[in-house]
């Protein structure tokens, strides 16, 4: 008998200790013991602190577990270790600091540090929607010390993490510390951003298929999906199914005769590329890696080939970048887009440049069939600094050639709506939640009667306001410090101490951007969720990293002065080695933690149904799916063709709701022999046959 079940998760930190000892033993031999112990000692800390977060395969915000968990369970052994580790590193920050051996805390002064703890209480753990909601009812005392004890677990994590990477860095010798600069200033990074680029594709194709079964996990999938199918056969929407129950695709509208996706269709016209040459699972890790070629272009012309490297790399290692990559998500593609219009915009604002000036419409123009809001946002954004070249430098041509490709994409937008939807202006996701919900539900502002869809573990308090605009800036602002680098002191690091030190004119577009980004966002009345990392901010990813490697230079430049000066070279290697070990250790914990405790079988969908197929060769058959809409059916419809025709020779899915509707399908195909699964909620695990093959309806009558 089993006293308790050990998650996955569990498996990986364990192995992650043992790795952190052998890291340990071979760096002593290396000559680097001191740096080696506090290295092994980081990484294995972080694994543990990784324990301490419930995240898991159901949708929830991401929180600690409540200290009953953590301290009347197993989980309180983790806990200990990260008292132990503070202890430790409190010990060696100590001593350093008695050694005078570095000048960090007098090169970064005492405001930033302000900034620093007062960013971080509000990035270091998820304000609880049971909080939000004693404010409406009562019993927030007893709430607010919850939530101030969980701060004070948050905060205790990011300054452990951070002061222990800081101890690594300042124990590196200096020799060997000066030797990799050396070979990083002597290399050939010509090929720096295409290796980038490569290994995002590699990477995030690999998480496809093994942490997330190469299957959709949100409906919002499952819906781009059934929009790229029947796009990949140059369809704009299909004939009205037998039976809408039974062939149900989520977020679909059944009206007048058409069957189409509700989501924007920007995103679903790439995939269907996917689906066309067969390789659907690929479109995605292809564009996060155009991203991070986009971004260096961007950032080397605005900035130079050193920052450009550096942000590359970064985005290269991002948790977030990778998974979202790996995804069946329009993030990228919207990133992508996004940039594309950026880089043609500083090719028109420098040249004059008539191709840069169509770049930029058709990037911003593409963004708006993805992620309109976004678009509007940018394209806003990306103008004003266009405009602030100076009237000298602006040339006519260009402004004509991308407003021009931008109203053509605008049309192309509206006729979109005007085609499904009967009106230019309705969108059809805001048709379908007017149709399911209520008029209205989901448009932008602020009210007591915007989106109210009763999601009160995403979204705690009904309506739009400025409480919930604290609470979502809160749930978004964690994921962000938690997965942009998954760094174990927090990634925002560098861009709050460069905040701090007043650093803002010389970076101001990455400023601009994340203002107008989150205004703009706050101003829609949900926040994303906990899905793929605040996905809703996703286009802030490039700001952050610039900002990063902008906040890394002033470190390294301010530790060249005061009493205990470095030499310049040893300032910028002691730095960026903290940042390369930093992304290193969230690569090696985060990315395989989330694989192991969330994004396999999220929200319940399994790949089962791909390996029935091979199995029992299904055929040219009729399956019935028995269990719930989601996750049964959702796993298996994604395996339906692009049209549901007669003669199709592959099996088709149909949800086994009621005999009426099943009955209904049947009688559309049939000559087509029957089987039935049973779904994970029905059989408690994952699909089963339960019945099959049986004769065709024709056959039997």
């Amino acid at each position: 008998m089993r006293l308790f079940a050990v998650p996955p998760s569990v498996y990986w930190t364990l192995a992650v200790i043992a790795l952190s000892a052998i890291l340990w033993a071979w760096l002593r031999l290396r000559g680097a013991a001191e740096a080696g112990a506090w290295l092994a000692l980081g990484l294995a800390g972080q694994a543990c602190a990784l324990q301490l977060f419930e995240a898991g395969w159901q949708v929830r915000l991401q929180m600690f577990y409540g200290w009953s968990e953590l301290l009347h369970s197993w989980r309180g052994v983790f806990l200990i270790a990260l008292a132990a580790q503070g202890l430790i590193v409190a010990w060696g920050m100590w001593r350093m600091l008695r050694q005078r051996r570095t000048s960090l805390l007098s090169a970064i002064r005492v405001r930033p540090w302000i900034f620093w703890f007062l960013i971080s209480t509000l990035a270091c753990t998820t304000i609880a929607p049971e909080f939000a909601q004693a404010l409406l009812r009562g019993g927030v005392l007893k709430r607010a010390l919850v939530h101030a004890s969980k701060v004070a677990l948050g905060m205790t994590i990011l300054a452990v993490g951070t002061a222990n990477l800081v101890l690594v860095a300042a124990t590196i010798p200096r020799e060997k510390l000066e030797r990799l600069v050396s070979i990083w200033q002597r290399w050939d990074r010509r090929w720096l951003p295409w290796l980038a680029a490569l290994w995002v594709v590699v990477i995030s194709s690999l998480l496809c298929w093994f942490a997330l079964d190469a299957m959709p996990h949100l409906p919002d999938e499952a819906s781009h999906i059934f929009q790229a199918q029947y796009m990949s056969t140059g369809r704009l929407y299909l004939p009205a199914p037998p039976d809408p129950t039974a062939l149900y695709r989520e977020f679909q509208i059944i009206e007048g005769g058409k069957w189409y996706g509700a989501p924007p269709a920007g995103w679903a016209f790439l995939f269907a590329l996917g689906y066309f040459f067969g390789v659907p699972w690929l479109v995605n890790p292809l564009l996060g890696g155009a991203a991070i070629l986009l971004a260096h272009v961007f950032v080397r012309r605005i900035y130079s080939r050193d920052v450009a490297d550096a942000v590359a790399l970064l985005l290269a290692a991002s948790p977030w970048l990778l998974y979202l990559s790996a995804s069946f998500m329009p993030h990228p593609t919207t990133l992508a887009a996004a940039l594309l219009g950026f880089v043609g915009v500083e090719r028109a604002r420098a040249t004059g440049s008539l191709a840069g000036a169509a770049a930029a419409g058709l990037g911003f123009g593409a963004l708006l069939h993805a992620r309109p809001l976004e678009s509007v946002l940018l394209a806003g954004v990306a103008g004003i600094w266009w405009l602030c070249a100076g009237w000298k430098r602006l040339r006519l041509a260009a402004l004509v050639t991308t407003a021009l490709l931008g109203l053509v994409m605008t049309a192309l937008f509206l006729g979109y709506n005007r085609l499904l939807t009967g009106s230019p202006t309705l969108v059809p996701i805001n048709k379908y939640t007017d149709a399911t919900e209520y008029p209205g539900a989901n448009r932008m502002g602020f009210g007591p009667d915007v989106g109210n869809f009763g999601w009160v573990g995403l979204d705690a308090l009904p309506g739009h306001g400025p409480i919930d605009v604290f609470m979502n800036t809160n749930q978004n602002l964690h994921l962000l410090n938690f997965e942009l680098f998954g760094w174990a002191g927090g990634s925002l690091l560098f861009v709050i101490l460069l905040f701090g030190w007043g650093k803002l004119r010389q970076d101001a577009l990455m400023w601009w951007t994340l203002l107008v980004l989150w205004a703009g966002l706050s101003a829609y009345w949900f926040s994303g969720g906990p899905d793929f990392g605040p996905r809703y901010w996703y286009q802030m990813i490039l700001p952050c990293a610039v900002l990063t490697v902008s906040g890394a230079a002033e470190l390294a430049k301010r530790l060249q002065g005061g009493a205990s000066a470095m030499p310049a070279s040893e300032a910028v290697g002691r730095v960026w080695a903290f940042i390369v070990l930093a992304s290193v250790l969230g690569m090696v914990n985060v990315v395989p933690w989330r694989a192991t405790d969330k994004y396999h079988h999220y929200r319940g969908i399994r790949p089962d149904v791909r390996a029935l197929m091979r199995e029992k060769n299904f055929g040219r058959s009729l399956v019935l799916v028995r269990g719930k809409r989601w996750p049964d059916y959702a796993s298996a419809s994604v395996f339906n063709p692009a049209q549901l025709d007669r003669e199709y020779p592959g099996p088709i899915f149909v949800r086994d709701a009621n005999p009426e509707a099943t009955q209904r399908v049947r009688e559309h195909f049939p000559d087509r022999p029957i089987w039935i699964l049973a779904g994970p909620t029905e059989t408690g695990d994952g699909f089963r046959v339960i019945e099959g093959p049986t004769p065709p309806t024709g056959a039997m009558r």
